[in-house]
Formats: structure tokens, sequence, C-alpha cells
């Protein structure tokens, strides 16, 4: 049996936002509370599952209806350092998509939680990962930024800026067994047209739309998500996720 819900707030600035302990989500550029607190973001690129309920230590803390597929934070959540188990439910029942054990989410801490489809074709297979966000290499004089592919259906893709190449063959959740590619890395900061391409080859996967600023002293996880399948919503996008908090 689950604990009663302890619902997360969810809106335009804050799709996981936790509400722990009294604590709640802060704004870039406000003033941070004094107490002990560590930052949770989620990302649901898992377009072959269901939306998905959040538990932790068995308390349901999303809200009503659950993290639907193609979403992610627009903020870090704040809530009590401590020990968490992570439950990912299908919305509205007790079947477990995928369960993370126990680990300590500590002080002044980032993470980042990702729920994504382990193999390509709609199979239904399901993982998560508990990503330690680390912000010690990053500069305030540069933009920074890391790169997941999260689309089951992309075995390899490459990552384009303006036109130039700057990662190759990567593979899906290859973050998650190398931790490398969890880091951040430091580049000019500029308007940016960024595009994912087949590895090796022109085939275009993705590109955004308009030009992205990569401002100075900001952080950017972009990731590859959805499928390349012509049916359902979740087509292949380049998203843009900045840590704010």
């Amino acid at each position: 049996m689950r604990n009663n819900r302890q619902q997360l707030f969810w809106g335009s600035l804050a799709l996981f936002c936790l509400a722990i302990g009294g604590w709640r989500c802060s704004k870039a550029g406000s003033t941070q509370t004094s107490t002990a607190v560590t930052y949770v973001a989620v990302i649901n690129a898992a377009p072959y599952g269901p939306a998905a309920d959040i538990y932790l230590n068995g308390t349901l803390v999303s809200a009503s209806g659950g993290v639907s597929p193609g979403t992610y934070s627009q903020e870090y959540a704040t809530f009590a350092p401590g020990n968490y188990a992570v439950s990912f439910d299908k919305t509205g029942t007790d079947s477990v998509l995928y369960a993370l054990p126990s680990s300590a989410y500590d002080t002044a801490a980032f993470y980042t939680l990702i729920l994504y489809n382990a193999s390509p074709g709609g199979t239904g297979v399901i993982d998560a990962a508990q990503i330690t966000d680390n912000f010690s290499s990053t500069s305030t004089t540069t933009a920074n930024y890391r790169f997941f592919n999260l689309s089951p259906d992309v075995p390899s893709c490459d990552l384009y800026f303006n036109g130039t190449l700057v990662q190759t063959q990567r593979a899906p959740a290859d973050n998650v067994s190398n931790l490398l590619y969890d880091q951040f890395q430091t580049l000019a900061p500029n308007s940016y047209t960024i595009m994912a391409k087949v590895s090796g080859g022109d085939s275009v996967l993705a590109t955004t739309s308009t030009g992205v600023n990569l401002s100075t002293g900001n952080v950017f996880t972009i990731f590859l998500s959805g499928t390349n399948t012509a049916a359902g919503g979740n087509h292949l996008a380049l998203n843009i996720m900045q840590a704010i908090f």
C-alpha cells in the first residue's frame, strides 16, 4: 500500500516541484533558504511508456495525471536531504514501471531522474536512472552544456552546433553507463541552431527551429527524445533544459 499523497506543484515554471517537509521550488535570482536542501529535476523520455506517478519512500509526490512522456523539469525542486527510494508507477495504478533503490540525496547536491525506454520499437521495456549533476567544472565566463541521446529508436547520432560537429556516435542512454557523458562541457556563448544527425551521415533526425541562446554562465542539458515513427505525438525532438534553481 502507498502512503497518502503529498502533492507536487506543477506549472509553467516547474514541472517537478517537490513539497516535502515544507520545501518549495525557488527561482533563479531569488533568496535561497539557509536550511539544508537537495535539488532534483526529472526527465520522462520514455515515449513508449505511460504517464508515471513518482513515489519517494512510498509517498506519492506527483500531481494527478502523473508525469507524461516527453515532459521535463523547468527548474530544480528542493526538498530535505536524506535517503530516498524512488518508484515510477503507471499513473493511477500499483504497477511499477521501474524502481530505483534507496540512495542518498545529499545537502546542496543536484540530481536528475531519467525515465527512458531501454529498447526500440515500443517493446515496453522501461528503465530509470539517477544522474548526479556536477557543476564544479562549469564556467561563469562561457556557456556550459551536456548532451544525452534518450531516443530508443536512434541507435547512434551525431550532434552539431551551427553546422559544426561537436559530438559523435552517441548511443541511447549511454550517459547512464559512461558517467563522463554526464559532465558539462564549455563552449562559446552564442545563438546556436542545434541539429542531431544519423551518425556518419547527413540524414537529419531533429533540429531546433530557431537559434537557441546558450548564454554566458548558464548550464544546459540538451537531449534527443521521442520516436522515429509517424504514429503518436512523441516525434523526435531536441530539448533544451536549463539548470535553474
